[in-house]
């Protein structure tokens, strides 16, 4: 009965962290914000475009990058995050058109709106990751879980509480977490029951290199 209680507990105190990990769902509701939601931002945005009106609108992007864009508020929230993700999978969607255009000025706009993209990736992915394991930090605190982003540039995420004393639980973390660790593009994910616990488990994560654009479903 006493091991039975504890499994019990551990499922409602996993069940608290994942949703303290991701936010609620009347928020991603509210907010619209969501990686699940980027689709629906993509569509709406659609019309049939003019060669013109596509370089303009490329013309567009591409000053509005060189002026200069302050990503701050992006790291505000779990939202905010998954909304600059958005926001990369947009430009993601323009560069894409761009290139299969048969207009050779229109390809060559998009050419250089993705060289620009992916510096800006570059530099704002490693930043996502630490405002991410930050957000989520100060949330599992109270469960008495640490969370850690590190190695080189922010890639690996390392989860450290009682809870991953159960296999089980590790396993069900990591299937819940992956979406988003791979559109963070973490390479990597630990979990230790102890700060000194040396046969943790991890995770290898296939995820894209910063600099690659964002592949659109």
């Amino acid at each position: 009965m006493k091991k039975r209680v504890q499994h019990l507990i551990s499922g409602f105190v996993l069940a608290g962290f994942l949703f303290m990990a991701f936010g609620s769902d009347d928020d991603k509701k509210e907010k619209e914000t969501g990686v699940e939601s980027t689709d629906k931002i993509i569509s709406t945005t659609e019309k049939k475009l003019t060669d013109v009106e596509i370089k303009e609108q490329l013309g567009r992007e591409i000053s509005s990058i060189d002026k200069g864009i302050d990503f701050t508020s992006y790291k505000e929230s779990i939202e905010s995050i998954q909304l600059e993700l958005v926001l990369f999978q947009v430009w993601a969607k323009k560069i894409n058109e761009a290139k299969s255009s048969n207009n050779n000025d229109i390809k060559e706009l998009g050419e250089k709106l993705e060289t620009k993209v992916k510096k800006i990736q570059v530099l704002e992915f490693p930043k996502l990751r630490k405002a991410y394991g930050k957000i989520v930090a100060k949330k599992l605190w109270v469960e008495n879980i640490e969370v850690e982003v590190f190695g080189n540039n922010s890639k690996t995420i390392q989860f450290t509480g009682g809870i991953f004393a159960n296999n089980k639980n590790k396993q069900e973390t990591q299937e819940t977490l992956s979406e988003m660790l791979n559109f963070l593009r973490f390479k990597k994910a630990n979990y230790k029951w102890y700060e000194y616990d040396d046969e943790y488990t991890y995770y290898d994560l296939d995820s894209k290199n910063d600099n690659e654009i964002v592949e659109l479903n």
